[in-house]
C-alpha cells in the first residue's frame, strides 16, 4: 500500500471532491489507489479489462463508476461516468488509455505515471499523439521511484493506513499462483491483464 499512498498523496494532491480515474484498478495498486481516494473524499472512476472485475471496482470496493476498457471507446466511457471532466489520472497502463485520460483531464489536472503495463511486452511501443493537452491544459505529468518519498510521508501513511485497516475501511484481494515454476505464466498473465488482484507467487506453505 505505501506505493499507492504516497505516490496519490505527493504527486496526485487530491483534494475532496475532485474526480479520479484509475486504469488496471484491479491490479495490487489500482485497488488500493481507488479505496484511499473514497476515503479522502474523491469520486472514483475505474477501468478493467472484465465485466466480473468491474462488478468487483463497483460492488465491493464502492468505485462509483467502473467500465470495461475492452468494450467501447475509452473516451466516450471515460466522459459518460464524468461528464465534469477527470482531475487525476493515476495511469497504471500508459498507451492509448492515457492518451484518452489526456482528452478528459481538466485544466491543471495531474497524471500520477505507476506503470506502462500496455506496452511493456511491445517491439515498437505506442506514441502518445496528444501530449500537447499537457501545454494547452497545464497538466503535471510525473513518475516516480519507490523510494522518493519523505520520511514524514512514510510515517502519515503507516499511521492512516493502520487506523483504515483497524476499521476494516480496506480490503484487498490477491491473485495467487502456485509454484515457482508458474513464475513466466504469471508475469505474462498480469501483463495481459489476466491477474485479478494483486499477483503473487507462493513458492510453499510456511
Amino acid at each position: 500500500g505505501r506505493t499507492a499512498y504516497c505516490s496519490l498523496i505527493d504527486i496526485g494532491k487530491p483534494k475532496a471532491g475532485e474526480t479520479i480515474y484509475i486504469s488496471a484498478a484491479c491490479g495490487g495498486v489500482g485497488q488500493l489507489v481507488g479505496q484511499i481516494s473514497k476515503l479522502l473524499g474523491l469520486k472514483v472512476i475505474g477501468s478493467a479489462g472484465s465485466d466480473e472485475k468491474v462488478d468487483y471496482l463497483i460492488k465491493t470496493l464502492k468505485f462509483d463508476a467502473a467500465f470495461n476498457y475492452k468494450k467501447g471507446n475509452i473516451v466516450e466511457s471515460l466522459r459518460a461516468a464524468a461528464p465534469e471532466g477527470i482531475n487525476i489520472y493515476y495511469d497504471n497502463v500508459g498507451g492509448e488509455t492515457l492518451e484518452a485520460a489526456l482528452e478528459v483531464l481538466n485544466r491543471f489536472g495531474r497524471v500520477v505515471l505507476c506503470g506502462m503495463s500496455s506496452i511493456y511486452n511491445k517491439a515498437t511501443p505506442y506514441g502518445i499523439k496528444n501530449i500537447i493537452l499537457a501545454i494547452l491544459k497545464s497538466l503535471k505529468l510525473e513518475g516516480f521511484g519507490a523510494s522518493q518519498f519523505s520520511d514524514e510521508l512514510e510515517e502519515q501513511f503507516f499511521k492512516d493506513v493502520k487506523s483504515w485497516l483497524e476499521n476494516g475501511d480496506i480490503t484487498y484481494k490477491e491473485d495467487i499462483t502456485e509454484g515457482l515454476d508458474n513464475t513466466p505464466e504469471a508475469i505474462l498473465g498480469m501483463l495481459q491483464g489476466k491477474a485479478f488482484g494483486k499477483a503473487i507467487i507462493k513458492v510453499a506453505d510456511l
